[in-house]
């Protein structure tokens, strides 16, 4: 099964980056059309960026692609933060899938995507993911592929 949010990712990395383009614009314009010079402007400038680099840090908004088959699960993802370039992946055998969590926090804002890998010294844990920015039916298909390779990993084989 393949899944990515492109869309929705792109439209929200448009609106992350007008944000701040559109603050610094705006003082940078009333200090050379008017005659205020007041830093009161620039301080309330700097600050609403800073409210607004730290929401997006904690809503963890990302580029998903996930991909589950019957020989690997692929979990593709990049920041939306301004920014902020690195790509991220976890990949796994399925053999190797142990479990997985999906949290929510902040009233279901955020959600997270845990996945859990058997290994010779026991279970790790790999680095939550942010999956807020998938939709329901997106986050219930993960569930669904998730819970098939876990059923098929307990099915005895004949």
């Amino acid at each position: 099964m393949n899944l990515d949010n492109a869309k929705r990712a792109s439209k929200i990395k448009v609106i992350a980056m007008l944000f701040p383009l559109m603050v610094v614009v705006a003082v940078a314009l009333s200090y050379l059309l008017t005659e205020v010079k007041d830093l009161k402007y620039v301080l309330m400038a700097v600050v609403s960026l800073i409210v607004y680099f730290t929401v997006m840090a904690i809503l963890r908004l990302n580029f998903i692609a996930f991909y589950a088959g019957p020989d690997k699960i692929r979990v593709r993802y990049k920041s939306l933060l301004p920014f902020k370039t690195n790509n991220n992946s976890v990949q796994m055998k399925t053999e190797n899938f142990h479990h997985y969590q999906i949290k929510t926090s902040l009233g279901g804002l955020v959600k997270t995507l845990t996945l859990y890998q058997t290994t010779p010294g026991g279970v790790g844990k790999y680095p939550s993911i942010g999956i807020s920015t998938l939709n329901e039916e997106q986050i219930s298909q993960i569930k669904k592929a998730l819970d098939l390779i876990l059923a098929l990993k307990k099915k005895p084989i004949i």
